[in-house]
């Protein structure tokens, strides 16, 4: 797993996710994943388009990042998430704390709502 961070504007970053977020890869992007999003003081879209399979400790590693966000007054938005993801999303009702749309279009909606 790997993600790539890309400056949308002086408000909002994109988080590009790439691979397996699971327990063979959540303990090597953990703390590089948690301090980024949390040094940046920027809200976030977190771009799960790349993003092939999500486990359980992933979805802690999200929910984790998304409460660093929000303690800065910041908003995380997910996009673009591949139906077995999607799928693992909503079972855990992830979709219910952190808003998950198609686009990045969408997400930058969500952002500025």
């Amino acid at each position: 797993m790997k993600f790539d961070v890309v400056e949308i504007n002086d408000k909002a970053n994109r988080i590009v996710l790439t691979g397996r977020l699971d327990s063979g890869t959540v303990g090597a992007v953990e703390t590089p994943f948690t301090a980024t999003i949390a040094a940046s003081g920027r809200s976030a879209v977190l771009d799960l388009t790349a993003l092939d399979f999500l486990s359980s400790l992933g979805i802690r590693l999200l929910l984790s990042a998304a409460r660093v966000v929000s303690r800065r007054g910041g908003k995380v938005v997910l996009f673009g998430a591949q139906p077995m993801v999607a799928e693992v999303l909503a079972a855990m009702a992830l979709d219910q704390v952190l808003p998950l749309v198609a686009t990045e279009d969408e997400a930058l909606a969500r952002l500025a709502a």
